[in-house]
């Protein structure tokens, strides 16, 4: 009985080790092949690079003792004051939805395309834009600096 629980030991050790070198050695290959597929990237990503477009921010340009209070570029549009407690934590996006989905017939701002699942607007506002409040603020008029004292 010993014999053949020695025997069954060493062809099960014997396949482990064999494992292990098949495994590294694939790994090996796909590591080496990666690795050229990178070398030889950099060489024609140089050829095809463009001289990179140089773009002119007004507020970055002026001087920057406003820059506190400067407007954002393409800033999230801010609640009017009355809606001051209109958000629902328990309804999420449904507490603005009230309004919004019938913008037109309620006067109310229509909620841009780039919010929705795949940009249509039948699959629904997408996952992380629900929570409105994240992005849109209230605003409160304030113009002071927002860290300053």
């Amino acid at each position: 009985m010993k014999k053949q629980n020695y025997f069954l030991f060493a062809v099960s050790l014997g396949i482990f080790i064999f494992a292990i070198v098949v495994g590294v050695a694939l790994f090996n290959d796909s590591a080496s092949e990666k690795a050229a597929t990178q070398k030889q990237e950099p060489k024609q990503e140089q050829t095809a690079k463009q001289p990179a477009k140089v773009v002119e921010i007004p507020q970055l340009n002026q001087e920057r003792a406003e820059a506190a209070t400067m407007v954002l570029i393409s800033a999230p549009t801010l609640q009017p004051v009355d809606h001051a407690g209109r958000w629902n934590p328990k309804t999420k996006g449904e507490s603005c939805l009230v309004c919004h989905e019938q913008a037109e017939a309620m006067g109310a701002r229509v909620i841009p395309i780039d919010h929705f699942v795949d940009q249509e607007r039948s699959k629904g506002i997408f996952g992380p834009r629900y929570v409105c409040v994240t992005c849109h603020g209230l605003d409160t008029g304030e113009t002071k600096a927002a860290f300053n004292d």
